[in-house]
């Protein structure tokens, strides 16, 4: 479930849904299970994309006006601490947020310079790996909330964080996001063109030196999809993948397969991951905004008939590359 970077764009890639398409970057050096460098996080550019997303902003700052007055709260990869300080501002006991990137700095100065230090403690440190909270024990949160969700959801650790943020909570407490819902799309793409284009021009060369192109057939024939970030997609069908207890002790299912029927005839080069993430009852966050979304590039153009279906299969390897989706063979 590799990816085929066509630049040295982190998973996040700088400037990703103001590209076209922006390859998927994985390597070493990434924050565990999460297919992230620490680094990524706390680029400025990062940042500035994720704080000019409206829908995201919004969608966060309902959360709290319902839930944060007089509230314990526990955020989950705070980064700056904006969300952590407006919770205090909107009525929160106490607010404890959880940052492992060198943001947590940042963080502390936008605490001490808004007069929240004795509500808000920034915390330096995975999640994963903390015993204690300060003024904060097991079973005391009422809600605790984080937004680590990309193009690909997984790839930066949800799963993770909101189980062990879940551990956390006094009965009756709320986690945010608490389901999420994964429904893959078929979509025009590219890739099978990008295939086709470079048999042709192999193929060109070859005649020019009368070359035997056998050995090149596995390289001009790509198994895995490619996948990338598009600003945005039109969908041509659409079906639901899988629903997602967060913080239930559930898992992403490694493989299932997703029967999607066209409304009409149609041609795909790919098939893009769509998600949607509960915030509360009636909130959700949904893919795109400042990540873009992920398309899982096919090798060769999928053309069905009108109420025509395909059968994709999806592979969630949250620990490597995250998802991946293909039609099934």
């Amino acid at each position: 479930m590799r990816s085929h970077p066509r630049s040295s764009f982190a998973p996040v890639a700088r400037g990703g849904a103001g590209r076209a398409r922006s390859a998927i970057r994985v390597g070493a050096g990434r924050v565990a299970r999460t297919g992230m460098e620490l680094e990524d996080f706390a680029d400025p550019w990062e940042q500035v994309r994720l704080l000019q997303d409206r829908a995201r902003n919004d969608a966060l700052l309902a959360l709290l006006e319902r839930s944060a007055a007089g509230a314990r709260v526990l955020e989950v990869g705070t980064a700056h601490g904006l969300f952590a300080c407006l919770a205090a501002k909107l009525g929160a006991e106490r607010v404890v947020a959880v940052e492992a990137s060198p943001l947590a700095a940042t963080a502390r100065a936008l605490v001490e310079a808004n007069g929240l230090a004795g509500r808000v403690e920034v915390v330096e440190a995975d999640l994963l790996e903390v015993d204690a909270l300060p003024g904060l024990a097991r079973g005391e949160v009422d809600l605790a909330f984080g937004e680590l969700l990309n193009a690909d959801p997984f790839v930066e650790g949800v799963v993770e964080a909101m189980e062990a943020a879940a551990g956390w909570l006094a009965p009756g407490g709320h986690l945010a996001p608490g389901r999420l819902r994964v429904s893959v799309a078929l979509v025009a793409d590219g890739s099978p063109a990008e295939v086709a284009g470079a048999r042709a021009e192999v193929a060109r060369l070859g005649a020019r030196g009368g070359l035997v192109l056998d050995p090149l057939e596995a390289l001009l024939t790509p198994r895995a999809p490619y996948r990338s970030l598009a600003p945005e997609v039109t969908p041509l069908a659409m079906a639901p993948a899988f629903t997602l207890r967060l913080g239930a002790g559930e898992a992403p299912p490694e493989e299932t397969r997703v029967r999607v029927e066209a409304p009409r005839a149609l041609e795909a080069g790919g098939a893009a991951v769509l998600f949607e993430a509960e915030l509360d009852a009636g909130l959700a966050w949904r893919s795109g905004g400042h990540f873009g979304v992920l398309v899982c590039g096919f090798a060769a153009p999928l053309r069905l008939a009108a109420g025509e279906a395909v059968e994709l299969r999806v592979r969630v390897d949250p620990a490597d590359d995250g998802i991946a989706v293909e039609p099934a063979r």
